[in-house]
This record gives C-alpha cells, sequence and structure tokens, in this order.
C-alpha cells in the first residue's frame, strides 16, 4: 500500500462476512474503502458494502465478475490493473476463489505478471472444520456436488474413497438428497452439518449419515448448509486400509521396515503402525 488513499495496483481478493458483520476486518474495511474498484458476483453485493462503510461519494468504482460473464468481465478487470489501478474482488460471502469462479481470475492475473493479495477472513469450509470435532490435519475440499449423472456419481465415489475429512457446501433445495446420496454410500460415516453459519438461527448437528437422513426432514432446512463428512473409517485395526501395491512400493524403498512403517502411518493416520509393520515383514 502506497499511501494513505491509495493501493498499491493489482488484485486484492478480500474475505467478506458469513452473516455476522462483525466478522470483517479492519484490513478487509481498509482496502473496500480505498480500492479503484471493487468487483461482485452482484452490484447488489458490492453496492450493500458501501452502504455499510458509509463511503457516500468516495466510494470506489463497481464492477461485476459473474460465471456467465467471467471472460468479459475478467478482461476489463485486469486492463484496469494493468493501467495502474487496484481492483478488490469481493463474493456474495466468505473467502472468493474458493467455490467461485474468482480463481480463474487471479490465474489470469497471475500470467500477465499482475500482483494478487489475499486479504484473509471468513471462510465457511475452514469455519465449519474448525468447529466439526474431526482431525483436521489433512481434510478434502469438494464444494459444491454435480447436480445429477454421472459427474455426481463420481463425485459421491471420491467421498467416499476419501479417508480425510470432505467438506461440502449445499443449498437448501439439494441438502436433504444429498444426505441421502451420502448415506446410500456409507451409513455409518459421521456428519456434522452446519447451517446458517454466524447468522441468528445458526445450527449445528453431529451424527451418522444414517441418523441424518431420519432427522434432518423433521427439522428447518432453510439457508446455507456447509457439510463435514468424518474420517472413513478404514478396516484400521487389521491395516488393510492400505493396498498391497502401497505396500510393496514402501519395501521398494529400501528403507528399515520400522521406518517404512512410520513413513505409512504418516501417510495413513488411521491405520495401525503394528500392523503396517507386520505387513511390511512378510
Amino acid at each position: 500500500m502506497s499511501t494513505e488513499h491509495e493501493l498499491l495496483p493489482g488484485l486484492y481478493l478480500v474475505s467478506t462476512p458469513l452473516g455476522n458483520l462483525g466478522d470483517l476486518s479492519e484490513r478487509a474495511r481498509e482496502v473496500l474503502s480505498r480500492a479503484s474498484f471493487v468487483a461482485g458476483e452482484t452490484s447488489q453485493s458490492v453496492l450493500k458494502w458501501f452502504q455499510l462503510l458509509e463511503l457516500g461519494e468516495k466510494k470506489p468504482g463497481l464492477l461485476s465478475y459473474r460465471e456467465s460473464s467471467k471472460d468479459k468481465d475478467g478482461a476489463k478487470i485486469l486492463g484496469l490493473i494493468g493501467e495502474g489501478h487496484s481492483v478488490a474482488l469481493i463474493s456474495d460471502a466468505g473467502t472468493p476463489g474458493i467455490s467461485d469462479p474468482g480463481w480463474q481470475l487471479v490465474a489470469q492475473a497471475q500470467d500477465r505478471g499482475l500482483s494478487v493479495w489475499p486479504v484473509p477472513g471468513p471462510c465457511a469450509a475452514i469455519g465449519a472444520l474448525s468447529v466439526s470435532g474431526f482431525p483436521s490435519r489433512y481434510f478434502w475440499f469438494e464444494g459444491f456436488l454435480p447436480q445429477s449423472g454421472r459427474a455426481r456419481k463420481d463425485a459421491l465415489q471420491r467421498l467416499d474413497e476419501s479417508a480425510a475429512p470432505c467438506v461440502l457446501y449445499e443449498s437448501p433445495h439439494r441438502f436433504l438428497q444429498t444426505l441421502q446420496d451420502l448415506c446410500s454410500v456409507r451409513p455409518e460415516r459421521e456428519i456434522f452439518v452446519s447451517r446458517e453459519m454466524t447468522k441468528k438461527f445458526e445450527e449445528s448437528w453431529r451424527g451418522t449419515l444414517s441418523r441424518a437422513v431420519e432427522e434432518w426432514p423433521n427439522k428447518m432446512i432453510k439457508g446455507e448448509f456447509t457439510l463435514v463428512l468424518g474420517p472413513r473409517q478404514l478396516e484400521e485395526e487389521t491395516g488393510q486400509g492400505v493396498s498391497q501395491e502401497t505396500i510393496d512400493l514402501a519395501r521398494e524403498l529400501a528403507i528399515p521396515t520400522k521406518s517404512a512403517a512410520r513413513f505409512l502411518k504418516h501417510l495413513f493416520p488411521q491405520e495401525s503402525k503394528k500392523e503396517l509393520y507386520r505387513r511390511l515383514s512378510e
């Protein structure tokens, strides 16, 4: 940032609150106030922040960046940055570039050698994962599932094959169907459900998928949902969740068996190190 009144030319990805306006950071306020332009998915989402920040006549210029017109919108934004302007990109809520087209604009800016800066803040995926009670050393982020067809089946299979916790977003009108689909694959897998995160009627729930499909049809299905699938229970006491091919590859590393077992345990934390050692020793 060069002076009190202007930002360095570049693209600023500004995280905005999911619901509670108190979650807007001071840096986000500063960037939204001082940027040459602010771009959002809708003009309403941008104007809302101009009004809340009481920018008046000093407000930045308004730009759009929509999925349906991202090529045209992106070209305009990149052109302005190339001319020496600063552009703040926001999503409707949360962190831009996460499960929205913003990542493509970032890639194009980087390809042109333009500066890109994050202004970190709220993110529904990380918020839900942090309070899910599931191990979060590593996780799989799926975002929104495809709505139907082969793509949806493939996505469900990916989730089932992942031993790590998996984070999904879902809309209210597809939420129950998604629970049903997930349950049909592995009914005893645990799931954490966050509804209307940080808002007045925020709700959290945790249980098995089989319980979820029984209980949620009787609950309020409104607002945005963030789902966290718990780690898949691979036959952890038998070590059979690790394929024989992986065992063979570990042997080919030509390191002590104890070290190989420790290495595989790092990759597959739910596995029994004792059983991995036994299989490596066979």
